[in-house]
């Protein structure tokens, strides 16, 4: 059974990787490097390489990886430094070899764009949801927190992708490319963020009651999810109570309210969307 569900994981981290990295390099070769736009991140200096001496963008892109991909081996993880190193290189061959063959975008390099941004985005988050990343600014950030813990990655992100941008200046010798380019990274960003968090269907809940006992019963009995039981104290009267916190998808969320309702008609629920949640029955830790 162990080696089955082993089996399923693969198949899914390689199915994913594979039409995101495709997606994302249709977004490269088919829209924005026709057009001088450099995305943001590794692939944004191997497309500006590309440019001025014709460097292939994909093994460029593996290339510039490889030493990011050592410190990440020796400063964050093996694990991820394994899933990261199959994408970057799954994505090196689908830019240079497995969609050369479709047209380039010739047209408005506001849609080129727009549509690469797009197609970049929906790449990125297929290979996130697998549970790896292209490489590059990412491993840049990831390495940089661990220095500066105060800064979000959101911003090393954002300001790795900033150089990027204001490199595409000079490079290309006008701004347009690099307004461009912003436009690129802010759609693709979108397009990533939606497609993560906004299909995310997990639900933090917080359960106040005094049949606190019986709900939890219940909530592993028919929806086979795990619950902790917190330790609480009422307000106004100071009387001791067990607050229930648990994790469930956004179906199990109201099979949850009918339980709780049908126990206790007076329990207080709090709910939230879940940003990610590792752990068992849910993603898996390194």
């Amino acid at each position: 059974m162990e080696g089955q569900n082993r089996l399923k994981e693969y198949i899914r981290f390689f199915g994913l990787n594979l039409v995101g990295n495709y997606a994302y390099a249709m977004g490269v070769q088919m829209f924005t490097a026709p057009h001088h736009i450099a995305p943001g991140g590794v692939t944004g200096v191997a497309t500006i390489m590309n440019y001025l001496w014709g460097f292939p963008i994909g093994l460029t892109t593996f290339l510039i990886n490889v030493p990011l991909l050592v410190l990440a081996w020796l400063h964050i993880s093996k694990g991820f430094t394994i899933r990261t190193a199959i994408s970057t290189a799954m994505s090196s061959v689908c830019i240079d070899l497995l969609v050369v063959w479709m047209p380039q975008y010739k047209g408005d390099a506001l849609l080129a764009s727009l549509f690469g941004g797009a197609l970049m985005g929906v790449g990125l988050a297929a290979v996130y949801i697998s549970g790896s990343t292209t490489g590059g600014t990412s491993i840049v950030s990831a390495l940089l927190q661990k220095r500066f813990h105060h800064i979000p990655i959101g911003k090393l992100l954002m300001g790795s992708n900033l150089v990027v941008v204001v490199l595409s200046v000079f490079a290309y010798g006008n701004i347009d490319s690099a307004l461009y380019a912003a436009l690129t990274i802010i759609t693709s960003s979108l397009v990533m963020d939606n497609m993560i968090y906004g299909s995310n269907t997990n639900r933090v809940l917080f359960i106040i009651s005094e049949r606190s006992d019986l709900i939890r019963d219940r909530i592993l009995v028919e929806l086979h999810r795990g619950t902790t039981l917190l330790n609480g104290e009422t307000g106004y009267k100071h009387e001791h109570l067990n607050i229930i916190f648990c994790v469930v998808s956004k179906a199990q969320f109201y099979r949850v309210q009918e339980i709780t309702r049908s126990i206790d008609p007076h329990a207080f629920i709090v709910g939230c969307t879940a940003g990610d949640v590792l752990g068992k029955g849910f993603k898996h830790f390194d």
